[in-house]
């Protein structure tokens, strides 16, 4: 298979005043078109902030230090910041673990749908309306025309993820980041989540780079498992042997926690 994404010895660093902390460090992952791949870790390990810095979407206080990062083998540390935008929500898409934050709550849903489709897509107002009907319905919300009128406010956690997962597919990308996507909803609806997900990739074929502290969602979805502790990749192998063979201490660690306390 073809890879999309390799990144070699990525570093990241916060500045804050006279100090240097070191939030990743020699970061390398590659990553095959269609493929899943989960990148598994505590809080505060790095995932986030390793994930960000491939668009270049760091916090100000956050520097890229080394390292290098391909997309369709071309270098994205390269592009111009022109060039970025029009890459991310296009080829690359992220989605995010709360979704009002990033949803305006004085635009309706149809809205910022429409917008972000117009913007990419370069389409007009009435295929956007129903490129935006097909996205609702693609992410399996009945009757897309009433959820598409009204507000973010209006919307349980579940349905804003839901929306939040159509404006990520709009233009149709090869690469989505699911930052923790699921960790802030109940677990019915994030096994829901997690299967319409799957299902979505098997349909429309991207890659789907899924960043969790949860080893049963792993399990559920991922070709290949990449575990993450105190900025660095410590374990990188496919799912099965993950679970039976792990090899780092944390890896270890991170495995009997699941067998313990993970199959809920």
């Amino acid at each position: 298979m073809k890879k999309i994404l390799e990144v070699k010895n990525l570093s990241v660093e916060f500045r804050i005043e006279e100090k240097r902390i070191e939030a990743v460090r020699n970061f390398t992952l590659d990553m095959e078109e269609k493929e899943i791949i989960v990148l598994a870790g505590e809080s505060g390990s790095g995932k986030t902030i390793a994930s960000l810095a491939l668009t270049r979407i760091l916090p100000a206080l956050a520097k890229i230090t080394a390292g290098e990062a391909y997309f369709e083998g071309k270098d994205l540390f390269l592009k111009t910041e022109i060039e970025l935008q029009a890459l991310r929500g296009a080829k690359i898409s992220y989605i995010f673990q709360e979704p009002l934050v990033y949803l305006n709550p004085v635009f309706k849903i149809s809205e910022q749908l429409k917008e972000t489709i117009i913007y990419h897509d370069k389409i007009s107002p009435e295929e956007a309306n129903k490129r935006m009907l097909e996205l609702l319905n693609l992410v399996k919300i009945i009757d897309p025309e009433t959820v598409g009128n009204i507000y973010p406010h209006q919307l349980s956690g579940g349905m804003n993820q839901r929306v939040f997962i159509a404006l990520a597919l709009a233009s149709s990308p090869k690469l989505i980041i699911a930052d923790e996507p699921t960790t802030a909803l109940d677990v019915i609806t994030e096994a829901q989540i997690l299967e319409m997900l799957k299902d979505l990739q098997n349909k429309l074929g991207f890659s789907l780079l899924f960043i969790t502290h949860n080893l049963s969602i792993a399990k559920k979805i991922a070709n290949r498992v990449f575990i993450m502790h105190r900025g660095e990749i410590v374990e990188s192998e496919k799912t099965a042997e993950i679970f039976n063979s792990p090899k780092h201490i944390h890896t270890k660690e991170l495995v009997y926690a699941y067998e313990k306390i993970g199959k809920l």
